[in-house]
């Protein structure tokens, strides 16, 4: 199981100047990078006060250098919000910026305010977001595109060059629902559930993942999710560390209008237990639902967002060395 560090959880202060939280995360980024992580996240929201979101490509672009092997994602862009031409060139830069760690993260997003700054109305995400990967997808063969879809036409159109990766940066497309799972199982390369699913939810959409996958003749796909994590003494502790964090979280989304009525039910409501969509408690305790995750749901990726973080840079530091080391390394001995 690759493990993910979701990096807006060390971003996210309103009342400290960006720049400095920025350098901030380029030192988280060396300890994870040293601790066993093999991937790490920059997600994507627009006008967001009074919450704190860089944006993914800029953001990841100075992480490059700073992160050894470690993959890049963007988890996740809201590519109905954007021109897919743009997008493609953007991945296929960083894609080089990176010599191919470039992981392309991406959701149908439901913000009304972003999706009516883009031109567009959460009835047309699903079909957006379909055409552009369609799209991106010719253009990153490096021939020359003639494309008229619903949203975007190209007319004798190439790119300059290619994606570093052959064929592509792998897709990860975002999925609460059973139409989003099966989207992903159609036109990605893996699924990606967020971490507000609960777990019984998350059997539910990755079984009808796979079936998709199956239906329409595709390769098994990859499994990735996105969890919470809170690491402490035990679990009591672990819960008791993360309610703040999450309660902060829950009445973000909720302000937002996340839960749809398509989707499964997420975990954003005032009366939501962390145990039930969370990893928490001891290093024991998180390696026993780690090997859960990969072994009874399949799971080969997870994004963690730490819950729990304290205060101050350097305890920060000594939280992900000691996830890396007590967590992530338990989970590569035999068993």
């Amino acid at each position: 199981m690759r493990f993910g560090l979701y990096l807006r959880s060390f971003l996210s202060d309103p009342t400290r100047p960006l720049h400095e939280q920025i350098d901030e995360v380029i030192e988280i980024c060396h300890v994870a990078r040293d601790s066993g992580f093999g991937l790490v996240t920059v997600p994507q929201h627009w006008v967001s006060h009074p919450t704190v979101w860089p944006q993914p490509f800029p953001m990841l672009a100075r992480l490059a250098p700073e992160t050894g092997d470690m993959r890049l994602m963007t988890g996740i862009l809201l590519l109905p919000l954007h021109n897919p031409l743009q997008i493609a060139e953007d991945a296929a830069t960083l894609d080089h910026i990176s010599k191919g760690r470039l992981t392309l993260g991406v959701g149908i997003g439901y913000r009304d305010t972003e999706l009516e700054a883009a031109g567009t109305t959460r009835k047309h995400r699903a079909s957006r977001i379909a055409e552009s990967v369609e799209l991106m997808k010719l253009l990153w063969t490096g021939e020359e595109v003639s494309f008229e879809g619903r949203y975007w036409s190209v007319h004798e159109g190439r790119m300059g060059f290619r994606p570093y990766q052959d064929p592509h940066p792998p897709i990860w497309m975002a999925g609460q629902s059973e139409g989003a799972v099966k989207r992903a199982a159609r036109i990605a390369d893996s699924c990606y559930v967020g971490p507000q699913v609960g777990f019984d939810d998350l059997r539910t959409l990755l079984a009808l993942y796979h079936a998709e996958r199956e239906e329409a003749g595709r390769a098994k796909g990859g499994v990735a999710i996105s969890r919470g994590v809170s690491l402490a003494s035990s679990r009591e502790a672990a819960v008791a560390e993360a309610q703040a964090s999450a309660a902060s979280s829950y009445k973000m989304y909720a302000a937002w209008n996340m839960q749809e009525h398509t989707m499964v039910k997420i975990n954003i409501s005032a009366e939501s237990e962390v145990g039930d969509w969370a990893v928490t408690g001891s290093a024991a305790d998180c390696v026993e639902q780690y090997a859960r995750l990969e072994e009874e749901f399949g799971v080969d990726s997870v994004v963690n967002t730490c819950l729990n973080l304290p205060k101050g840079l350097e305890a920060r530091k000594e939280y992900v060395q000691r996830f890396g080391e007590s967590v992530i390394q338990a989970m590569k001995q035999p068993a």
